[in-house]
């Protein structure tokens, strides 16, 4: 079985650190941005301590899911559901793949499964992934100053986990605290407002002039910090892109000086020994000695837990050629009959 190397493995979690930096579309309760990486540590935390209130539920899996939910963002940064559309998902989702290539084959095709199952949302497993995701956000919202809500937050609070969590007690009672706590906040909002206002204009779901201006301002706030964040994911992959060209180019001139040293190292000992001497002493030793290389590269790799039995194999195999060969030369220069000349 592959398994992670040191590299593979902070390499990936270099990438997927963008989580802890990408902010969401909405303000904690002390005031301070979400960010994704912190939606999605609570969404999994929720499906751990939930683990002995909804039945018959893989809870392992449901908490992979959680935790991988919203990977693919390290990428596209977030997009509110209110705005995604179906380009942006499949952007999302070639992101996704593109970044779980770098895994190890097992893990890599796991999780593609489960991706592919939490997408189709057929299994109970899915389901209460996608309606604890959806919960977290509307009790996240109930936190948040609702001055920071956009107008249609406000009928959306009520709506985005409705039908997903029907079927399930526990998840239908905390939707229902949910929406409760919405309205409570909208009754204190409004109750707030000048005693002025035509009371035509008071409704529990319309925002005051002064609740839309900081809307406003804090969804302008929220684009700017998206937009950074997006031109500090172009520039990596700009960066990364410049270095891929540099390892390439580095690979090919050391290609090259290798096959000149190989062809010197051919011309030299033709000089030396001839042309029947190379073939039957120089050619052998040159391939006990890459035999010996490999055997050794082939034992690094077992021990570090990766595939090394196909190198092993195969440099066994010429080590015992070459010295199947020089034990031959050996007895037969010593009779005489040998191929090369006394």
């Amino acid at each position: 079985m592959e398994h992670f190397t040191p590299e593979q493995f902070t390499d990936f979690l270099s990438k997927i650190e963008t989580l802890k930096s990408v902010p969401r579309h909405c303000m904690t309760a002390a005031g301070v941005q979400e960010s994704v990486a912190a939606h999605s540590w609570r969404v999994s935390l929720m499906a751990y301590l939930l683990k002995d209130e909804l039945g018959d539920i893989d809870t392992d899996k449901v908490i992979r899911m959680c935790l991988i939910h919203d990977l693919g963002e390290a990428v596209t940064g977030d997009i509110p559901t209110f705005e995604k559309t179906s380009e942006h998902e499949s952007a999302e989702d070639q992101a996704l793949d593109k970044l779980l290539t770098s895994l190890p084959e097992p893990l890599y095709a796991e999780l593609k499964d489960l991706l592919t199952e939490m997408k189709a949302l057929q299994t109970k497993e899915a389901i209460v992934y996608k309606a604890l995701d959806k919960l977290e956000a509307v009790i996240q919202h109930n936190e948040s100053d609702i001055s920071t809500w956009l107008p249609l937050e406000y009928d959306l609070q009520k709506t985005y986990a409705a039908q997903i969590v029907k079927g399930y007690p526990f998840l239908e009672g905390l939707q229902e605290i949910a929406v409760a706590k919405t309205n409570e906040k909208i009754a204190a909002a409004t109750a707030a407002e000048p005693a002025s206002k035509p009371s035509d204009e008071s409704s529990a779901g319309q925002v005051s002039s002064q609740t839309a201006k900081a809307a406003a301002k804090q969804e302008k706030k929220q684009q700017k910090a998206q937009a950074k964040q997006e031109a500090r994911t172009a520039h990596k992959a700009k960066r990364s892109a410049v270095w891929q060209e540099r390892r390439k180019e580095l690979s090919i001139l050391t290609h090259l000086f290798t096959l000149v040293m190989l062809f010197s190292f051919v011309i030299l000992a033709i000089d030396q020994v001839g042309v029947y001497g190379f073939l039957g002493v120089w050619l052998f030793i040159a391939l006990m000695a890459a035999s010996v290389a490999v055997l050794i590269a082939g034992v690094i790799r077992v021990s570090k837990q990766k595939r090394g039995g196909i190198l092993i194999t195969v440099s066994v195999a010429g080590i015992l050629l070459c010295a199947a060969w020089f034990i031959y030369l050996f007895f037969a220069q010593g009779s005489g009959i040998g191929p090369l000349p006394n």
